[in-house]
């Protein structure tokens, strides 16, 4: 079981959401839940005292992208509720089991819409508990009769709207308001009872909290206009010299403060050098300092815009209600009343002015006793119905509920499907052994009933098949829905298993259609088998292997095989790459003529591109292309297809294998047109003799070990290329027939141990030692971040001795010329 907390608001460690998420997610993970919040994308890490962050959303509900003043609350409304339902859906669904429970803690009327459409879209019998707090003002009030007062038409029918989609068909969503207040006002408007929820802000006062004589907090949070940090720089000047011997405390964190806020808070900050009594702080308090801060205080005010909080909720009240400190508060808003409706000790003022503000700070300063004690039962009181844990209990109390109703719905289990219901792209059922079997054409339809949400898996038990490539190329598809499919080898048959995501209820029918790579037609016998299928079943794909998407780029055959092996041209097929990231395309065909060589034709995605092809010495032939920068723009697959000639040409050659890879090497340094020309080096008449070793020379290179500036056929060291693997210090084989220089103290048997890469499927390599007779190697390949390991045996005299590499295939590398062979990492001697 997990709570996820779904707050888009959650943009930073300041203000009140990271502190009022962490205390619901502190309980729930005390209560041995799993906890993840899923939050704005600018909220900057990925976990936070142990609970996994999942920053994804964009817009915060205090979002305003419209500025007409007829249309653009409305228009607001619809776009942050369309932004918000698109959002969610592009969550993982393996997020949300049903067992689960999401909270959605601090909800408008710019998300709720979008919030409860999404939760609607479950399936009731897979979904998980749904909780949403309703933190902000409905857009409406009840005078003393009782009777609905529309205040704010806008946000009250955005409300009774999204209130209709909560009463839609669908899984059951549960309604709370933040606050008593807040809860008749919603409950009058969607005319079905929403009560209050606990809340979960409930800071612990310090043991002890260092205070010199009287303290009022003037200010406590982010500088913002509605909050009236405006009014602090002439209230400061009107308190501190009237009254010398209380000090006048304020947090003020201005770091996303603006205009008149920002303003402000410089002028506030200029006060205090003005006047001794005014202790500011700055910035973000941590939470045991901002605790200390308020608990250190004897009064609290809280200045805010009337208007704004005529209906609007506040966190540091709450606190400050919670801490059991008599606050000043604007007269006739929510502030009033909620510090009334806990019975803390108050003063109101009507006028929204310092020198309102003051005199009803003064008449608090003066009434400070009798109202400290009204606020120590106040907090009492509050303490008794809030805190993170009288929230757990009322979610708890629905999610028990929920998980025993979950219980009884029907989940999916693994079942047999019978071997004689397939019908389309299947055989007739045969016996092997007194069991039932059956064969498969190239394209087998199974169609079964998947009523659920949760992703499935068809397993067929294979008993025969031709070839491994018959599967791991194969292709699936189930309508629109993307199908995942993986082969498993066992022996000479194996397991097939195909999994997709689940449909519903809605649409529980799934029509799997799997294409073979190819099939066999075996003598005398009409039918083009595909695979022999022994048993199928269907189950949940919880327990599906995880199957790697194949690495990149790859090439495959689509055409039928030719019976002798291989493919007869024409021959199509598909070259998966990675968009935009170049790659060479290589083709071995078995011995042909040289005249049908040159008539081959390649087409990608429908344009010629010309094939470089070299004769192999065992008379194959090998032709590999450069994929065209234009080709891969955007692309992440494309067709090819091989054409033979003319008959005159000869016979039309075989293909008989194929591979990609990246392009490697070090990039050439572009000429300047302003540089200065480069100096032809001298022919070999005009070259002057090598000058000769001096002794001393030889003697300190008499150890053991490679040559390379005597060698032949080798590139200078290179690397790294770290989106390769490929460490630095390689060189290239850029010859085919290549020259490696050796020293041995001693003659006698020895080795060439070589980490190697390659570009070609298969290399074949002829290894010459003075004196010895020539031995063949195959060195397998295809890719450069495949790192391939080989040993070389040989014999080789004492001193310099020339050992001769000759190899059969190589890659023309584009732009610089150079025949790429062998990528060497590493060559040792022993």
């Amino acid at each position: 079981m997990a709570l996820i907390i779904l707050d888009p608001n959650l943009e930073g460690e300041s203000g009140h959401h990271l502190a009022y998420d962490l205390a619901i997610a502190r309980e729930a993970m005390a209560r041995g839940q799993t906890v993840t919040i899923v939050a704005n994308r600018r909220f900057g890490v990925s976990a936070i005292e142990g609970v996994r962050v999942l920053p994804h959303f964009t817009a915060t509900t205090y979002a305003v992208r419209h500025d007409d003043p007829v249309t653009g609350r409305f228009d607001d409304i619809r776009h942050f509720n369309d932004l918000l339902g698109a959002e969610l859906a592009l969550l993982p669904a393996d997020l949300f089991g049903p067992r689960d429970a999401v909270l959605a803690p601090t909800v408008t009327e710019t998300h709720l819409a979008g919030l409860l459409g999404w939760m609607k879209g479950f399936e009731p019998a897979s979904a998980p508990l749904f909780v949403v707090h309703l933190m902000f003002p409905s857009g409406v009030a009840l005078d003393a009769a009782g009777v609905l007062q529309v205040e704010d038409p806008i946000a009250a029918l955005a409300y009774r709207l999204a209130g209709r989609v909560a009463e839609a068909p669908g899984p059951p969503v549960h309604l709370f308001a933040s606050g008593r207040q807040h809860a008749v006002e919603f409950s009058t408007l969607f005319g079905r009872p929403v009560p209050a929820h606990p809340l979960p802000i409930l800071p612990d006062p310090p043991e002890a909290v260092a205070t010199s004589g009287d303290r009022v907090l003037l200010f406590a949070g982010d500088a913002r206009a509605d909050k009236g940090i405006a009014l602090l720089p002439p209230l400061v000047d009107l308190l501190a010299p009237a009254r010398p011997g209380w000090t006048f405390a304020a947090h003020v964190n201005s770091a996303a403060a603006w205009g008149e806020a920002a303003a402000a808070a410089t002028e506030l900050r200029s006060r205090a050098a003005l006047h001794p009594n005014l202790a500011l702080a700055e910035g973000r308090l941590q939470p045991e300092a901002y605790t200390a801060l308020l608990a250190g205080a004897r009064i609290a005010l809280l200045p805010y815009d009337p208007q704004r909080y005529r209906r609007k909720s506040s966190g540091v009240l709450w606190e400050a209600v919670c801490l059991g400190l008599p606050v000043v508060v604007p007269e006739g808003t929510w502030l009033e009343n909620e510090a009334r409706h806990w019975g803390a000790g108050h003063v109101a003022y009507a006028a929204q002015d310092p020198a309102a503000i003051a005199a009803a700070l003064g008449g608090a300063i003066a009434e400070r006793d009798a109202l400290a004690q009204a606020s120590a039962g106040a907090a009492l009181r509050y303490r008794a119905a809030n805190g993170a844990a009288a929230l757990l209990d009322q979610i708890g109390e629905l999610w028990v509920r929920h998980a025993a109703t979950m219980s009884l719905v029907a989940r999916p289990a693994a079942a047999a499907i019978d071997l004689a219901q397939p019908e389309e792209g299947w055989h007739r059922p045969e016996l092997l052994k007194g069991k039932p079997v059956r064969w498969t054409d190239r394209e087998p339809v199974l169609v079964f009933d998947w009523p659920f949400a949760t992703p499935w898996q068809v397993e067929l038990t294979l008993l025969t098949h031709f070839g491994a490539a018959q599967l791991e190329r194969a292709e699936a598809q189930a309508g629109g829905l993307p199908v995942t499919l993986a082969f498993q080898r066992e022996g000479t048959g194996g397991r097939l298993l195909a999994s997709g995501p689940g449909p519903g209820r809605a649409r529980p029918r799934v029509a799997l259609r799997i294409r073979l790579a190819h099939t066999h037609r075996p003598p005398n016998d009409a039918r083009d088998l595909g695979v022999l299928v022994a048993a199928i079943r269907i189950g949940p794909a919880g327990d599906a292997p995880r199957v790697e998407p194949a690495p990149r780029p790859c090439a495959t055959v689509l055409s039928a095989p030719a019976a002798e092996g291989g493919w007869p041209l024409a021959a199509s097929g598909m070259v998966m790459t990675e968009a935009g990231a170049p790659c060479v395309l290589a083709f071995r065909f078995a011995e042909s003529a040289v005249p049908a060589m040159r008539a081959v034709r390649l087409f990608l995605a429908g344009r010629e591109v010309p094939l470089i092809l070299s004769a192999e010495a065992a008379g194959g032939w090998l032709a590999t292309v450069e994929l065209p920068a234009a080709l891969l723009a955007g692309a992440d697959r494309l067709p090819w297809d091989l054409m033979a000639g003319e008959a005159d040409a000869g016979p039309a050659p075989r293909l008989v294998t194929l591979g990609a890879a990246p392009l490697g090497g070090t990039p050439l340094q572009p000429i300047d047109a302003e540089a200065p020309a480069i100096e032809a080096e001298p022919s070999p008449v005009e070259a002057a003799p090598p000058e000769p070793v001096p002794p001393q020379a030889a003697e300190e290179s008499a150890g053991e070990g490679f040559l390379w500036h005597r060698s032949e056929g080798f590139g200078e060291a290179e690397g790294p290329f770290p989106e390769l693997g490929v460490p630095a210090g390689v060189r290239w084989v850029v010859s085919r027939r290549a020259r490696l220089v050796v020293q041995r103290a001693a003659p006698g048997p020895a080795r060439i141990r070589l980490a190697y890469r390659s570009l070609l499927l298969r290399q074949r390599a002829t290894v010459t030692a003075p004196g010895a007779a020539a031995q063949r190697f195959d060195l397998p390949g295809g890719r450069l971040q495949d790192r391939q390991e080989a040993t070389i045996p040989i014999d080789l005299p004492g001193g310099t001795a020339t050992v001769a590499l000759d190899f059969e295939g190589a890659i023309r590398e584009p732009g610089t010329g150079r025949d790429l062979v062998l990528l060497i990492e590493a060559i040792a001697l022993d």
